[in-house]
């Protein structure tokens, strides 16, 4: 078994493009940035992999400070995530935290534990959906609608309650720097009623067959009306629509409303991830 980093965004697709594809949504978050680091430097960027008598079986990858990401990959022996930990404590590189398949996600914990003395914290279960086909009618009388400058206060506004309501702390420097990234790359779109806002969403990446959909929050004053609904329903057929075979998004385990509101729509899951932060 080898456990190596690559030194380039087109080594790295080469070595496990194929792998990631078999379970696409799973692992759109990192496809998406795969497919984000084509165009971008990608100087402090850790492109993971192990290699098993010549073949790729596993992936993981880490833009820092941000967490680790663990591949979701079938039948992958819990030491070899093991030995990904012990590899990361030899080449003494930070481990803020980690993320993926609770049951690899673990395994590196147990290993880390060993090295380092930290406490794991649970952050969040997370919930995979994906949708090929719309299941419900948007309400007809609100509209979907691109955002535009004038926009960026009410957006940075959102996302900073949206922050709030996900447990993520988002600052009012970077909801400012979102919501111009946001606006600039025409992703985020407002759910209209009679002209006035009511809820929102975002497409947060994209893979080779997908859109990732992210950002959905609707104000406590217009909850309770269907907004979201009608929003992310809307815009999930708008990305279908222009070509993706499906949309996927992430959700918390433990929002029974959000994850009522997807499965109506109709998403469905198709797999999990925790993220555990390191104290």
């Amino acid at each position: 078994m080898r456990i190596a980093f690559s030194t380039s965004i087109t080594d790295y697709i080469e070595k496990v493009g194929t792998l990631l594809m078999r379970k696409e949504a799973a692992n759109s978050l990192i496809l998406g940035l795969i497919d984000y680091f084509k165009t971008t430097i990608t100087k402090d960027v850790h492109f993971g992999y192990i290699e098993n008598d010549g073949e790729v079986v596993y992936a993981f990858m880490q833009t820092p400070p941000n967490n680790w990401i663990l591949a979701d990959v079938d039948d992958i022996d819990e030491r070899m995530i093991a030995n990904m930990a012990h590899f990361l404590y030899k080449k003494a590189i930070k481990v803020p935290g980690v993320l993926g398949p609770e049951l690899y996600v673990e395994a590196f914990i147990k290993e880390w534990k060993k090295h380092k003395k930290v406490k794991a914290k649970l952050h969040m279960h997370q919930l995979i959906y994906q949708l090929e086909e719309i299941k419900v009618r948007p309400d007809s009388s609100g509209d979907l609608h691109p955002t535009v400058k004038s926009d960026h206060a009410l957006i940075k506004s959102w996302l900073i309650q949206f922050g709030k309501e996900a447990n993520e702390e988002i600052t009012e420097i970077k909801a400012s720097q979102m919501a111009t990234k946001y606006i600039e790359n025409q992703s985020i779109y407002l759910w209209k009623v009679n002209g006035e806002p009511v809820s929102m969403v975002n497409q947060s990446r994209q893979t080779k067959n997908g859109a990732t959909i992210n950002s959905v929050f609707t104000p406590n004053q217009y909850k309770g009306n269907g907004y979201a609904t009608s929003a992310v329903a809307t815009f999930s057929k708008k990305l279908l629509d222009e070509g993706y075979k499906f949309c996927s998004l992430y959700t918390d385990r433990d929002n029974p409303i959000s994850n009522h509101v997807y499965e109506k729509i109709g998403y469905e899951v198709i797999g999990s991830s925790v993220v555990y932060e390191f104290l």
